[in-house]
């Protein structure tokens, strides 16, 4: 009864096998770090499982929209690749979506607004990509939400005030955002209590630091710099955090 199937880091090639729906116990795929090509076959919609990471292969073509259909997936790593296309608005069926990765591959189009029933969300990362549009408001809808990485997406600004929400978010970096806007203010992150590490760089950021930003009581690892427009510190908010940090982790 075949119910995990790991391969890492063997130099594996070839392609995926589309026959893993004849193994209906099968819930972990994990083939990352490989030399494996193709595409990701749109057989395995019909599978129950709960893990696919393919990291670090030379897949390309689109997720294919069957992939929607697996209603037991958690996992879903597929960074360092080469897909592409626009992401399909099935993958807003994946009710208990917990992490999924899409760093470092070719996805063009906009965030679907489906994605908005991902709701179960903890870890989501989508930097080096082409993706376009802003980044949308239904990210306020991830309210379980513990890692946003948004960095050199393609996506554009401002960061939408929902942010506000997500009070379980540790990690939360967003950078390089397209557009030549205006600015906006510092997102409002007071309530994000459990942030431990706070990326602002190159957001289209005007204003100030607020004091809050001083007064977050676990973060670690601040970067709210190069700003096209720059920002300043209010005098309380840079004391507490030339007090609170050692010069390294004020990048």
């Amino acid at each position: 009864m075949l119910k995990h199937r790991v391969l890492k880091t063997q130099n594996l090639q070839g392609s995926l096998p589309p026959d893993f729906n004849r193994f209906p116990y099968l819930q972990v795929i994990d083939f990352s770090r490989n030399y494996l090509n193709g595409s990701i076959p749109r057989e395995w919609g019909a599978t129950q499982m709960t893990t696919i990471s393919i990291i670090g292969n030379r897949f390309t073509g689109p997720i294919p929209k069957e992939i929607g259909n697996i209603s037991t997936l958690v996992n879903f790593t597929v960074e360092f690749n080469q897909f592409s296309g626009v992401l399909p608005p099935e993958l807003g069926n994946l009710a208990g979506l917990e992490k999924l990765h899409l760093t470092s591959n070719k996805f063009t189009g906009q965030l679907p607004a489906a994605f908005e029933k991902l709701t179960a969300l903890k870890d989501f990362r989508i930097g080096d990509n082409q993706f376009t549009g802003e980044i949308p408001n239904l990210i306020q809808n991830w309210t379980n939400l513990q890692k946003l990485l948004i960095q050199g997406s393609g996506l554009s600004g401002p960061i939408p005030p929902g942010i506000a929400v997500l009070e379980k978010m540790s990690d939360l970096r967003i950078s390089d955002l397209q557009g030549n806007g205006t600015g906006a203010p510092f997102p409002p992150l007071a309530n994000l209590k459990k942030l431990k590490t706070l990326v602002l760089r190159s957001c289209n950021i005007i204003g100030r630091i607020p004091d809050f930003v001083g007064e977050l009581p676990v973060l670690t690892t601040l970067n709210v710099l190069s700003s096209p427009y720059g920002f300043f510190a209010e005098t309380s908010a840079l004391t507490n955090l030339t007090e609170k940090f050692q010069p390294a982790f004020l990048v």
